[in-house]
């Protein structure tokens, strides 16, 4: 009957135990964004008692997959699963969170009132290799003078007077706007794009 009874309290506390956990963090990130997940009431001094896990590419987990917090990037527009159990001395715990990954919202361009008859009124972003990029105005119209102005996360500037901007760019050198300022008979038109954060992973 005694050993019956210590059974019976062994399966109560392996089934207490086996409760689920759950996992606070955002339930949708940008492409190329990080986020910090967490199980909520972690225990105090569990050393290597996480594992975290996921099934697909969608996301990327960037820290070590055995400690509380973890931080992941977002990857490839999709659902993505993250999964963690938490393993004790007589205790284990799962659960999981769906997290939506999302393109990059797209950049802001603004264009100022035009002081006279330029029909341009954009331009874009053409990858010439890995780390340069050329900016093309959206006109075939000649006559024109162009300045670019290409202003860099680290405040540094840099200046073309070509009608295609080339310049450099890469993960640790992000542009964060671009200024065309066009010129023609005394006239003058002024085109500024802004860039997020995550425009520059995905391009």
């Amino acid at each position: 009957m005694m050993k019956k009874y210590f059974l019976f309290l062994m399966v109560l506390n392996f089934v207490v135990a086996s409760a689920q956990c759950t996992i606070v963090g955002a339930d949708q990130i940008q492409v190329g964004e990080r986020q910090n997940y967490s199980v909520m009431n972690a225990a105090e001094n569990c050393v290597n008692c996480y594992q975290w896990t996921h099934l697909d590419q969608k996301i990327i987990l960037e820290s070590d997959t055995k400690a509380n917090p973890l931080t992941l990037k977002g990857a490839v527009p999709g659902k993505a699963k993250l999964s963690l159990e938490i393993r004790g001395a007589n205790a284990l715990a799962k659960c999981s969170k769906v997290i939506k990954v999302i393109a990059p919202t797209s950049n802001v361009l603004t264009v100022n009132e035009p002081k006279c008859n330029i029909l341009v009124d954009g331009f874009k972003e053409i990858r010439v290799s890995n780390n340069v990029v050329s900016f093309e105005p959206n006109t075939t119209e000649s006559g024109f003078s162009y300045k670019w102005t290409v202003i860099y996360r680290s405040g540094n500037e840099k200046i073309s007077t070509d009608k295609k901007g080339t310049f450099d760019f890469s993960n640790d050198n992000v542009i964060d706007k671009v200024e065309l300022e066009i010129l023609v008979n005394q006239c003058t038109k002024t085109i500024t794009k802004t860039y997020n954060n995550y425009f520059w992973w995905f391009f």
